[in-house]
């Protein structure tokens, strides 16, 4: 998960306006606020149209409104899945079907029921069966999904290769989420971008919260639970997502806030301060994430691999895992620590711990290219993420390790809701980014962020490179079964995008943080970093 926002502009003037929820008479409604929790983030929400986006300010709050047919275990995500509008499911022993048995009496928040038809709906939009979508970013990953039959409360899912347990896992991620067959079938007419519009204004799933408010321009959206959940009634009657971009801003909010708040995006140098609060629950974990500079390969000023392995030499990560407030760790492949894949012996060719003798190669390298002297742009989001809390100052000192290589090197900070959807144009040649599993499976990893499908890179694909032969062994290694096979495959996946494509240079993996006030219990965390208040009770002052 990543970041993909699009069409802010379109979205700025939308049919309610945050934090005025009407009565049924058009008044103002007052809210209680003893059952309102308020999340503050560092992220915004542009767009909530789950098959349209890999954006983690939009992720946020659609996996409060809507669900999905699995979803990984809160507890650990390395565990089986948990059903969930599935209420139980079955794999064919070759791995090339599965069929769900969909919950009953399950009901969408404008009123339509649940059933395997509505699954199927919502399955073929975001494989663009019928439908056509402004960007589809985890399209590839359900690329082996061929028929989809639907009969009452029975969906059958045919796949083109063994990889049921692959597909499971893909099902469980916030893309694969049911979407009202109401709402769906109204898009059907629209362009590609009023649908996206309307199924953002108009958000409805399964959840136990619905869409009340959402102000972009504002950054606010405001969510009321909804009474006819099938788990129950929550017991959180709003909640308030509210950007605080700024850093120290959002530190004091954390501190001096009334209400019942639950923070996301914790400033790093607060992490000892919040913990020791005695008012305050401050719950840390490795996250399956890795913050990586990505190296176009197709781009003019990196076309060429000499000059991209030389890139990946000069890095030292020590100076890079110094702005994260010891919360941070070198990390040297594009699959995060915490997966089995991950093997801390691989890395980039010539590599030696030696860095004046990495220096020494990379000029070697530079110079066999031609690029003595080349300027280049190190591209990067203002608003820090998970994985990278301080954006320009990561990126200078990368920028500082390459100027040694005698490369000259700019730093430039774009907003993410420009930056990212523009980075599937191939118009930057470096970009600081991140990104951290939606379903803990190393395929969520590999897909998405070095394959592609047709001859073409996947969205999130910032190398922009498609590579026939990644691409086989991407799909061999979801059909394998075995774990330490399928351990094995990946780790040979890693060492030749390293040699043949280095179209990226994993620099970190890192600890994420939540805080929230004690007042606030049995709120939900899972190791990917969702978290849902379906179950959470808010006591008494």
């Amino acid at each position: 998960m990543r970041t993909r926002n699009l069409l802010p502009a379109l979205l700025l003037l939308l049919p309610f306006a945050a934090g005025c929820p009407q009565g049924e008479g058009g008044g103002i409604k007052k809210i209680d606020q003893s059952s309102l929790v308020e999340v503050i983030t560092s992220d915004d929400a542009k767009v909530l149209d789950p098959h349209t986006t890999s954006d983690g300010g939009n992720v946020k709050v659609i996996v409060q409104i809507y669900q999905t047919l699995v979803r990984v275990d809160p507890d650990d995500f390395k565990k089986a899945l948990r059903p969930e509008l599935a209420e139980s499911w079955t794999v064919a022993p070759d791995g090339k079907s599965i069929t769900f048995q969909i919950r009953k009496g399950v009901k969408f928040h404008d009123g339509a029921d649940l059933d395997a038809v509505a699954c199927k709906l919502s399955l073929d939009r975001l494989l663009e069966r019928g439908f056509k979508l402004t960007v589809s970013p985890y399209g590839t990953m359900f690329g082996d999904l061929d028929g989809i039959e639907a009969k009452g409360h029975e969906l059958t899912l045919t796949l083109k290769n063994p990889v049921a347990p692959v597909m499971l896992r893909s099902l469980s991620m916030f893309s694969g989420s049911i979407v009202s067959p109401k709402l769906l079938e109204a898009t059907k007419t629209m362009k590609p971008e009023e649908a996206q519009v309307h199924v953002t204004q108009n958000a409805a799933g399964t959840g136990p919260f619905k869409l009340e408010s959402f102000d972009p321009a504002a950054k606010v959206t405001r969510l009321k639970r909804f009474v006819g959940y099938w788990e129950g009634s929550p017991t959180v009657e709003t909640i308030v997502f509210k950007q605080v971009a700024d850093k120290a801003a959002r530190g004091e909010y954390i501190k001096r806030a009334k209400g019942v708040i639950l923070c996301d995006d914790v400033p790093r140098e607060l992490w000892k301060e919040l913990g020791s609060n005695e008012d305050l629950v401050l719950k840390t974990w490795w996250s399956p994430n890795v913050g990586y500079l990505g190296v176009s390969g197709i781009h003019e000023k990196t076309k060429e691999l000499p000059l991209r392995r030389a890139i990946a030499l000069a890095i030292e990560r020590g100076p890079v895992v110094a702005h994260y407030e010891d919360t941070a760790r070198p990390t040297f492949s594009l699959v995060a620590q915490v997966m089995a894949s991950y093997d801390a012996s691989i890395h980039c060719p010539d590599w030696d711990d030696d860095r004046a003798k990495r220096i020494a190669k990379a000029k070697e390298l530079v110079k066999e290219a031609g690029a003595e002297g080349r300027k280049l742009t190190i591209y990067h989001p203002n608003q820090a993420r998970p994985y990278l809390p301080a954006p320009s100052a990561i990126a200078d000192t990368i920028r500082n390790q390459l100027k040694e290589i005698g490369l000259d090197v700019t730093v430039q900070g774009k907003d993410k809701n420009a930056l990212f959807p523009e980075i599937e144009t191939g118009k930057y040649e470096l970009v600081l980014i991140g990104w951290t599993t939606d379903n803990g499976d190393p395929d969520n990893f590999y897909s998405p962020l070095a394959d592609g499908a047709e001859g073409k890179a996947s969205a999130s694909n910032v190398s922009r490179v498609f590579d026939a032969k990644i691409h086989d062994q991407v799909m061999a290694a979801r059909a394998v079964s075995d774990p330490q096979a399928r351990i094995a495959a990946y780790r040979a996946l890693e060492k030749d995008l390293q040699t043949r494509i280095a179209g990226y240079v994993p620099l970190v993996n890192t600890k994420t943080a939540v805080v929230y006030n004690k007042r606030l219990t049995k709120v939900e965390v899972d190791g990917v970093g969702h978290y849902r208040f379906h179950k959470a009770i808010l006591s008494a002052k």
